[in-house]
Order: C-alpha cells, then sequence, then structure tokens
C-alpha cells in the first residue's frame, strides 16, 4: 500500500478537514484509491427558516417553504440575542423549522444522512418520511438514507425545538435541563450526506462514531502497543469475507505499523475486530511540549480491492492521576493549567466557523495553558482535532449539571429554589446514558482527551434544603460512571462540583459525590462568593484527607470583570458579584486580577492538586446574568466575549505560563485617576522591569523581588495632567515594552469609603477614586444583596449624591492620606447604615493629625433619620506629607461613607473648625 498520501497531504489538512472523524478518509482515499474512497457531501447552502412553535408537524411537510428565510448553515436563531450584551434583546427559546430541497449526486452503494448537531431536540424527516428524533444538542447523529433518497429532487425538513422545559414530559426535559449559559437554538454545525461505494463499511450506526476505536494499551521499554477496535457491516445481500488492515502512518507518511485480519460477515449483520499495533520506538504525544499525531489508518478489503477507510489524527501516549504526586504524561509529571472555555462567540452564538475555533484555541495556546476544560457539554470534532494538534491535555464532559427533576431547574434564580423531592425519570437518565455513549464513541480517538466528565454542580439545587435534600443525583452519577467505564476503561472518569459538609465554617450542605468517579474536582470562588483565599486551602486539605484515593482537582475559579469598572486599592471592599436586579454591579478589573493571583498561589502549593481550570477564559452568554457593565453575559472571561480585548488577568497567566516575552502594565484602562499616588503592578516573565513616569526613573526590580511574575512599584507619584507610565522588562538582553497613560485631572482627593470601583462623580462633577490610605475597619455595602433580592431596599435621602453613600467603612480605623504640607478644607460624609441601630448606640470622635475635629459624634441622631445624609466639614493640616484622618469609636462602631478634600489657600490653621 502506498501511503505517500499523508505525506503529501500532511498531517494538519487531515486534521482540518471534516467534523466528523469519518471525514477526513475522503481526502486520503481521494489522493489513493480514487472511486473506492466515501465521498461527503457538505448541505451547508440552500435552506429556508421558519421560526413558528405553533407550526404543526403536518402544515410544516405540507409546505413549499415559500415565504421562509433563506439561510446557510451553521445557524442560530439565537445568535443576536443568546450571543448578544443588548438586553433589549429576549433570548428566545422556540421552534425553529428548516427545509433543503437537494439533488444526491453522490454515488454508492449505501449512504448516510449526518447532523453535526441539532439543539436540542430534532425531528427529521426526508421525502415526507420521518427518519426519527434525536434528543440532545452537542453529539452528532446518523440516519441511512439509502432507501429513502430519491433521483432527482430531495426535500430535507429538519424541525428544532430548543424551548427550556416546564415539566417532565416536554420534549426537551433532558440534561442539560438548566445552566449558568445559553442555548442556541438551530443546526449550528453541519449537516452532510456519506456514501460509501460498496454495502459493506465500517459501522456508521454507532452511536455517530467512526466504528474505529484505538488506544495505547502499554508503553514499556521504549515500544507501545496500541489496541485498534474495527466494527463493520454488512449490508449485502449474501455472507462475505473481508480483511480490515490497521495501520499507523507517520507525519512523514511511512507506515510505522500494520496487521491484517479476516472477518466473515454473514449477510445484513456486523461484526467487530481488534488487533494490536506493537509500534518500535515511538514517537510520543507530548501534550504542548510536542503534540505529535500519526495518521491511524483502518482499511476495510474485498480481497485486494479496498472498499472503505476511516483515516483519524492518533497520538501514541499514556496518562494516569496520582494522590499525590498529580498527572503524568507518558511518566512525566505535569501539572495542569488549564482554561475551560464555552463554544459560543458573540454575535454568533453557537453557530461558529472554523476561523472562530481556531482564534479561540489560539488565544488559549498564547496565554500558555497546557490543558482546557471543554465544559460543560461536548465540542465539535474540528474543535477536539485542533485540541488535539495544539497539545492540549483536554477534559471532556457530558452535559448533567444542575439536578435531575424539571421542577428544580426552573426555579433558578427565583424568590425560592426548590428542593430535590423526587428521582430522576427513566427518560431523563436513558437520555444521559444515549449522551454519554455518543460522547465517548464519537471522540474516543482524541489523544489529547484525559478523562471523561459525567457531572457539573449537580448539587446545586440542594444547597437551599432547610433539612436533608432528597439525594436524586448520586444514583445517576453511579449509573453514568459505571457506563464511561465500561465503554473506555483506559480514560478515568471525574466530575465537578461543590462540596459537602467538611467543617462548620467550609461550605457545606451539598450532597455528597466525592469518591464517586476516579479523579474529581471542586468549582470554588474564594474572594468573589466566597471568604478569604485561606479557605481554599483548608477546605481542600479536608477534601483531600476525606478521600485519600481519590485526585482532586479544582475545576472552577475565578471573578468578574468589567472593563469599564477600576479600582485603587483592591481591599477597599467587598465587590458586588451576585446579580440583584438593582443596580449595575461592580466588577472592577484589577479586583480580579487579585481574586486570579490569590487562588493561585493558593493552588500551587498544594502539590497533591492534579491542575486547576480558570473560569473562564472568554465572557459568554447567559441570560441570568446582569452583571458588570454587560446584560447577558457571564462576565469572569479572562479575553471579551468578542476575542478582541485580552483582560488584566489573562497576562497574569501569560506571565506565568507562557514563555514568550510578557512584560504588562496592570490597569491599563483605568486611565482616569484619582489620587496623587497610585502602586504600579507588572506582569512580567523578563529577568528585570524598569518603570519610568514622564520620562522620570522610578526604579527596576528584578524577578527574584517579584511574586508569581508580579511586579510591584509602591506609592509611584502621578503629577496633575497626563501621566505616561512605561515598563520595559529585560528577557536576556531582549527589550520588551509595555505603555500606558494615566490621567489625573484634580489636586483635591476625593475618597469613595467602604467602595471597591473607581469612578464615581458627584453631581458637581468631582471625581472620586476607590476607598484608600486606610489602616484598619472594612469596607461594606450599604444594602445586604443576594441572587434572590434585596433585604432591605430603603434609599438614601438628604443628598443629591446618593451613589456616593452605596458604600461606608466601618470599625476602628485610620486614613494615612499623601499630600503636600499645608492647610486642607476636609468634608466627611456620613450616614446611619444599620437599621437596628438606636441613637446612643453609635458615638465616635474623629481626629486629624493628632487633633479632635468632630468629637461624640452620633451619625442617626444628628441626620435625624436612618439612611439620610450627614456632611460635616473642617480645616485640618498636613504634615510630613501626610494628613491623618482618625476615627475612633467611644460606644459601637466608627463609620464614614466619603471624604472630600480640598487645598485651602491662606495660612494653615491648626484651630478646629466644624460647619453644618
Amino acid at each position: 500500500m502506498n501511503e505517500g498520501g499523508i505525506k503529501k497531504m500532511g498531517l494538519l489538512a487531515l486534521v482540518a478537514l471534516g467534523a466528523s472523524a469519518a471525514h477526513s478518509v475522503n481526502a486520503f482515499g481521494a489522493a489513493e484509491r480514487g472511486k473506492a474512497a466515501r465521498q461527503e457531501r457538505r448541505l451547508q447552502t440552500g435552506w429556508k427558516f421558519l421560526l413558528d412553535e405553533k407550526l404543526t408537524d403536518a402544515a410544516a411537510l405540507a409546505s413549499t417553504g415559500a415565504g421562509w428565510q433563506e439561510v446557510r448553515l451553521p445557524h442560530t436563531w439565537n445568535a443576536q440575542d443568546a450571543a448578544s450584551t443588548d438586553a433589549t434583546k429576549p433570548y428566545k427559546r422556540s421552534i425553529g423549522w428548516y427545509r433543503l430541497d437537494f439533488d444526491d449526486p453522490l454515488g454508492g452503494a449505501r449512504k448516510w444522512l449526518e447532523v453535526g448537531a441539532a439543539s436540542i431536540v430534532a425531528d427529521v424527516w426526508l421525502n415526507g418520511r420521518k427518519l426519527g428524533q434525536h434528543k440532545g444538542a452537542f453529539t452528532a447523529f446518523r440516519y441511512d438514507v439509502t432507501d429513502r433518497l430519491v433521483r432527482g429532487r430531495n426535500v430535507l425538513l429538519v424541525k428544532v425545538d430548543n424551548r427550556k422545559p416546564k415539566s417532565n414530559t416536554d420534549p426537551t426535559a433532558i440534561i442539560p435541563l438548566d445552566g449558568d449559559f445559553n442555548m442556541s437554538g438551530g443546526l449550528y454545525r453541519y449537516v452532510s450526506l456519506i456514501s460509501t461505494p460498496d454495502p459493506v463499511h465500517f459501522d456508521l450506526d454507532d452511536f455517530g462514531s467512526s466504528g474505529v476505536y484505538a488506544t495505547t494499551s502499554e508503553l514499556t521499554g521504549g515500544d507501545a502497543t496500541v489496541r485498534v477496535r474495527a466494527k463493520v457491516k454488512s449490508d449485502a445481500r449474501r455472507d462475505g469475507t473481508y480483511s480490515v488492515r490497521v495501520s499507523l502512518v507517520d507525519a512523514d507518511g511511512q507506515v510505522a505499523e500494520r496487521a491484517d485480519e479476516k472477518v466473515t460477515l454473514p449477510a445484513g449483520r456486523g461484526s467487530e475486530v481488534e488487533k494490536e499495533l506493537r509500534v518500535r520506538r515511538p514517537h510520543l504525544w507530548q501534550g504542548v511540549k510536542d503534540p505529535y499525531l500519526y495518521a491511524l489508518v483502518a482499511e476495510l478489503l474485498d480481497g485486494d480491492k479496498s472498499i472503505d477507510r476511516v483515516v483519524q489524527g492518533f497520538g501514541i501516549r499514556q496518562m494516569r492521576f496520582d494522590t499525590i504526586k498529580g498527572f503524568f504524561l507518558n511518566g512525566e509529571p505535569m501539572r495542569l493549567n488549564g482554561v475551560a472555555v464555552h463554544q459560543d462567540f458573540q454575535g454568533k452564538g453557537w453557530a461558529v466557523s472554523p476561523d472562530d475555533v481556531e482564534r479561540s484555541l489560539g488565544m488559549v495556546k498564547e496565554i500558555g495553558a497546557n490543558s482546557i476544560r471543554l465544559g460543560h457539554y461536548p465540542f465539535s470534532q474540528q474543535a477536539l482535532d485542533l485540541v488535539d494538534k495544539l497539545g492540549f491535555v483536554a477534559w471532556a464532559e457530558v452535559p448533567f449539571g444542575l439536578g435531575v427533576t424539571v421542577q428544580e431547574a426552573v426555579h433558578l434564580g427565583t424568590a425560592k429554589a426548590s428542593c430535590p423531592t423526587e428521582d430522576a425519570t427513566k427518560a431523563l437518565r436513558e437520555n444521559a446514558r444515549q449522551q454519554l455513549k455518543e460522547m465517548i464513541r464519537q471522540q474516543h480517538n482524541h489523544p489529547s482527551i484525559a478523562m471523561w466528565a459525567v457531572g457539573n454542580e449537580t448539587t446545586f439545587m440542594s444547597k437551599d434544603c432547610t433539612s436533608a435534600p432528597h439525594d436524586n443525583i448520586t444514583p445517576v452519577l453511579r449509573e453514568l460512571n459505571a457506563l464511561a467505564k465500561r465503554e473506555d476503561p483506559s480514560r478515568v472518569t471525574t466530575l465537578a462540583d461543590f462540596t459537602e459538609q467538611v467543617k462548620p465554617a467550609l461550605e457545606g450542605s451539598y450532597i455528597a459525590v466525592g469518591g464517586i468517579t476516579d479523579i474529581w474536582a471542586i468549582n470554588q470562588y474564594f474572594l468573589w462568593y466566597g471568604g478569604p483565599v485561606a479557605g481554599l486551602g483548608q477546605l481542600l486539605d479536608a477534601l483531600h484527607a476525606r478521600y485519600p484515593n481519590q485526585p482532586i482537582g479544582v475545576s472552577e475559579y475565578g471573578a468578574g470583570a468589567a472593563l469599564t469598572h477600576h479600582t485603587d486599592n483592591v481591599a477597599a471592599g467587598p465587590a458586588e458579584s451576585m446579580n440583584t436586579g438593582v443596580r449595575v454591579i461592580h466588577q472592577p478589573e484589577e479586583y480580579a486580577a487579585f481574586v486570579h493571583e490569590q487562588n493561585y498561589a493558593m493552588l500551587l502549593s498544594k502539590p497533591y492538586v492534579w491542575g486547576s481550570y480558570v473560569w473562564n477564559m472568554f465572557d459568554f452568554g447567559s441570560g441570568i446574568r446582569n452583571e458588570g457593565d454587560l446584560r447577558g453575559v457571564n462576565t469572569k472571561g479572562l479575553v471579551t466575549f468578542d476575542r478582541k480585548i485580552r483582560k488584566d488577568p489573562f497576562f497574569f497567566y501569560k506571565a506565568n505560563w507562557s514563555r514568550e516575552p510578557t512584560t504588562y502594565i496592570v490597569g491599563r484602562r483605568h486611565d482616569k485617576r484619582a489620587y496623587p499616588t497610585a502602586d504600579v503592578k507588572v506582569y512580567t516573565n523578563a529577568d528585570s522591569v524598569q518603570l519610568t513616569v514622564n520620562g522620570q526613573s522610578i526604579g527596576t526590580i528584578s524577578r527574584k523581588e517579584c511574586v508569581l511574575n508580579t511586579c510591584v512599584f509602591k506609592g509611584v507619584k502621578l503629577t496633575r495632567g497626563k501621566n505616561s507610565v512605561v515598563a520595559v522588562g529585560d528577557h536576556a538582553g531582549k527589550r520588551v515594552t509595555d505603555a500606558v497613560a494615566w490621567t489625573r485631572p484634580t489636586d483635591g482627593i476625593n475618597i469613595a469609603a467602604g467602595q471597591p470601583a473607581a469612578g464615581l462623580k458627584s453631581s458637581e462633577g468631582d471625581l472620586f477614586g476607590s476607598d484608600n490610605y486606610f489602616v484598619g475597619g472594612a469596607g461594606n455595602w450599604l444594602v445586604e444583596k443576594g441572587p434572590r433580592g434585596v433585604t432591605d431596599p430603603t434609599v438614601v435621602s438628604g443628598t443629591d449624591d446618593p451613589q456616593l453613600y452605596d458604600n461606608f467603612r466601618h470599625g476602628t480605623f485610620s486614613y494615612f492620606v499623601p499630600l503636600p504640607d499645608g492647610s486642607y478644607s476636609v468634608t466627611l460624609g456620613f450616614l446611619e447604615p444599620t437599621k437596628t441601630t438606636d441613637v446612643g448606640n453609635r458615638l465616635f470622635d474623629v481626629v486629624a493629625n493628632g487633633d479632635t475635629k468632630i468629637a461624640q459624634l452620633d451619625v442617626l441622631k444628628a441626620a435625624g433619620a436612618y439612611r439620610r445624609a450627614l456632611t460635616r466639614t473642617f480645616t485640618a493640616t498636613a504634615a510630613g506629607g501626610v494628613l491623618r484622618l482618625d476615627f475612633r469609636p467611644l460606644r459601637g462602631e466608627a463609620v464614614v461613607s466619603n471624604i472630600m478634600i480640598k487645598r485651602r489657600n491662606g495660612p494653615t490653621t491648626a484651630a478646629a473648625h466644624v460647619e453644618q
């Protein structure tokens, strides 16, 4: 057999050809065997579309499609709502109808219709006869249409339903029932006709797979054993004996190993053939370091005649997970530094192009990740082919999450969630098994896939139960885990979930899912939804001790990041991270960077953690989200929804993961600065970095002085007007420069106490920075908020600037404000933030540089009402370059909402001057 065609085409061309693994056969066969090759015809153009959930099947079959919209695949009717940042475009879940009139030019003995994906449920008719129904939004499916096609004009009708299920009997009451992502409706990948030249072929009725499965079963002594299992099917009218030939062809077109096996097929029956290929001194698939791919060629022969062929990229590798030392690839330890991705794209939803996929995965390569979580569902074959080629170790996931009854899922985000009360229905469990089986069989031969995930956040609904919830989760997880192990014993199983009760101080009340799968991972958002990052370390240690034989990872962590939200001090106050429906939620980009720094540092301190995944690589559509500066978008991406802007945290990981020289100034979009000083943070993998401001050198920091390639120049002075800030990294003699322009519009200092976000303005146009220059106390929001509403909606009164009173600092605290020596006017804004506080319960003094300026202030008494604004103004003197303001409680806690400091003209006075 002449295998030169592989060399001539190149493996990259083979990998990029088709959305189905079987499709690369077309190119290889055309070059080598001519008429013996399978043929494929993509049916991407000429479609007519109608969105109408009231149209009956009979009416649709009778329609000619006149007046329907002309579309081409891939297509979704949710491109401009489920993938939009415009809240005026509602997320439409409905029924779409697709009609295609086409001629069948393909020859061959047998023909199949293949649908790459249809979301969520698809009914298919060909020439008025129903082919079947497929339930599942993410996997390919096929119908044998050999006896359904006619010469001349054929009519294909596809009904696609992406309505949200409301009862267990709805067609779409299948996994996933719901989730924090949008479900684009439509034929969003491709539709194809495939033909084989002979009635005997590799099995195309095997859950959408190629019918050929390969596994590296042994890797010892410098040699590899690859076990290949091929399913063959005879649609012939008589019995016959055939040969199955399996080969591994290297990138130079040379056959590395080959084996043949005879098989006798009774008419109308199928069989399996299994062969082992012993490869001497194989070139291993070594992840991002060396993602080498062979071509796995399975050929079906009738005597010397080739009658069918399957060609797929294949990497020889072995993977294992250790409870103490983590992940190993081909015997080498490797910490998995991963990002999670969704498949949607702004303005396109799930109907993405090959260029979109390459662009997205190219950014994953750029950041330096070595692993990728394909969450929360199976991705396209094209995406997986590229993941193989780029060398990412992949997490593949079946779309099972939140819970297993529709009644629970439909309550997501409402005033009161429902606790699990009933077992999963038989139909839902059957569908979960079907989708898992389709995923594993269709994706089996991808060397990048390390694990099969059987669920994500399946215990979400149990967290709101006041008593022990009914466990309808673990029976399904155990069932799916067992099925995954039967389907593919060579890979580990995993799941991503919350945690059961470990210690009273840690997160609890979820149904326990530890110990079910081979390995597992947890979704945790410390410093965002959770408390201090130390809690993450405590939680991991506790779970590691509880499940000592189950390797543990972290499947999600991160924070929302809004490009127009900024902070001057990440410790200013808690980010408002939950959707309240009350206001735009503050998500400073710099705070998100801090969250990533802290969480990643904690994860690195736990050597038993086999890997972690940032949530998420890209912003993505989510109809339940209205946060940050976007509507309908989950803003936790390191890159914007349209892939145009890399956010600050992106460069933290790039500096730590990538070998590409990186020097990046954090906070570049925070270009209007309210304060005379700033801590300038630089992410860099340079040997050293030098900083200048307006051409003046600030200093040089060596890499060894930085923490996780994060270098900080403290207290850098900014002048009024434009400031040019330049960082130059020395990368072994190569200079990499980054520059930003920051403007300080005023000499005054205006502080929004307790406020994490900078950029607030008063009604008179005064710019306020976020809380800064403080020591002690705590920042807080005025209103306690959560995902299900506001506990106290009382509005602020007595001011034209209520936004300056949304936050406050409380406790015992001081401000050390950097100012030139001289006399200043200080105006403080107060209100009583707590409804249960009585007159006399909160008394405190305000002291400026040792002088008491306000004595025994009772905010509630002085303001006359709860949440009524109160201001006090006095003069104070800065000395030694600092104005110190001490807030000293006499009874209860001190409190302040905002601070305005302006330079006074004339002589300095030390006397207190209080104005009502």
